[in-house]
């Protein structure tokens, strides 16, 4: 630990010789300095937070207090676990606060408070008395485009598998009408060998039409319209989902807790998309429950953020799994094409959202879907200036 200041040192050391004046002088002037370093770490553009290593504020500027929504007054030697309330942030600032002892950098679009993009900077500081961490952050400018732009080659490599894709689909509508009729033809012949060919064509058929069902999912996952945003109520689409899977989960012994929020005000969303992505998870959790059980969906908003929870009671994700499902084509379930939570993800990210997955093997699991609420911008009235 750094030693204390030289000026410092040399008062402390001949403190019993200094008479009471030049002491008071000493004092006032180390109480303006401090003051004025303190009106500068308050005005910066900056975003200041100092903690020790349990994770105790020990100091905040405005800047911070603004875009955390926290009040200073009453920050003082709370942990940063009571006052963090963007999930991701805080969990970045747990895992690297205690024993920090080198420089962390990283960005991070926080959806609590409110959206906003920052860069995270921590480093150490040695005070006299404990070990401090300084969290520091600046605003990054929002993207230039709502979402990345995918190269040339990717773009042709989807286009050229859209293709393809679309071409296999027309034989295979061929091949099983010509299927169809085989079988009826086959009931026609009188030979014993027959019933064996009809079970031959049996697992055809059934091969042909997983293909055929393999293709269609990808079209549909590919084909995707622009985005459209219009001023929506969540609660509303989130009813539509339900009532459209409602004969899937009535038949399998399903219910369906929903619990809407009526203050949820409406905000900008791509209706047609969201409420696909809420069928998807629906489905989900279908598949998870083969024996009946029940899905709980919790509809809750604070400051500009929306947060939808389903929970159902299913087998539950594996440890090994979770890092997984969100790929494409990847699926432990013997029906499943694996595009389900893809569209999922996709749909959630094309809101500037963020997904939360909480699951146990055996004890189902929990979705939880972030959302910013983005509302229209209002319009100056136009005024006649003549």
């Amino acid at each position: 630990m750094p030693k204390p200041a030289p000026f410092i040192r040399k008062l402390v050391k001949h403190i019993d010789r200094i008479d009471r004046e030049t002491l008071r002088g000493y004092v006032l002037d180390q109480a303006e300095e401090n003051a004025l370093y303190n009106q500068v770490l308050q005005h910066v553009n900056e975003g200041i937070l100092w903690v020790n290593e349990t994770g105790q504020v020990r100091f905040i500027n405005r800047q911070a207090a603004l875009w955390l929504q926290i009040d200073p007054e009453k920050s003082e030697n709370r942990r940063v676990s009571e006052l963090i309330l963007d999930p991701e942030l805080l969990r970045f600032l747990q895992e690297h606060i205690p024993g920090l002892n080198e420089k962390v950098v990283a960005d991070f679009q926080i959806l609590s408070p409110r959206e906003l993009r920052l860069r995270i900077f921590l480093t150490s500081l040695h005070h006299f008395k404990e070990r401090l961490i300084l969290i520091l952050m600046t605003q990054l400018p929002p993207p230039s485009e709502p979402a990345p732009q995918k190269s040339p080659s990717a773009e042709a490599l989807m286009s050229l598998a859209f293709g393809i894709a679309h071409e296999i689909g027309n034989p295979l509508n061929s091949i099983g009408i010509q299927l169809q009729l085989l079988k009826k033809q086959m009931k026609d012949l009188r030979d014993p060998k027959g019933v064996r060919f009809e079970k031959t064509l049996d697992v055809i058929q059934a091969e042909t039409l997983r293909l055929d069902r393999i293709v269609r999912n990808f079209l549909k996952a590919a084909r995707r319209p622009p985005l459209r945003f219009r001023s929506e109520d969540l609660n509303q689409v989130l009813e539509e989902a339900i009532h459209f899977t409602g004969p899937e989960l009535e038949a399998q012994g399903i219910t369906v807790r929903f619990k809407p929020d009526p203050a949820l005000p409406q905000f900008l969303m791509d209706r047609e998309r969201l409420r696909q992505a809420f069928i998807n998870l629906l489905k989900n959790a279908l598949e998870a429950m083969p024996e009946s059980g029940s899905i709980s969906i919790h509809v809750s908003h604070r400051d500009h953020l929306a947060l939808i929870r389903f929970k159902d009671e299913g087998d539950g994700i594996k440890d090994e799994d979770l890092p997984h499902i969100f790929e494409a084509y990847f699926t432990t379930k013997e029906e499943g094409s694996g595009l389900g939570l893809m569209v999922v993800l996709n749909a959630v990210q094309e809101h500037g959202g963020r997904i939360e997955v909480l699951s146990k093997a055996g004890k189902g699991s929990t979705f939880i879907l972030l959302l910013p609420i983005r509302r229209p911008k209002l319009q100056l009235p136009q005024y006649k200036t003549r």
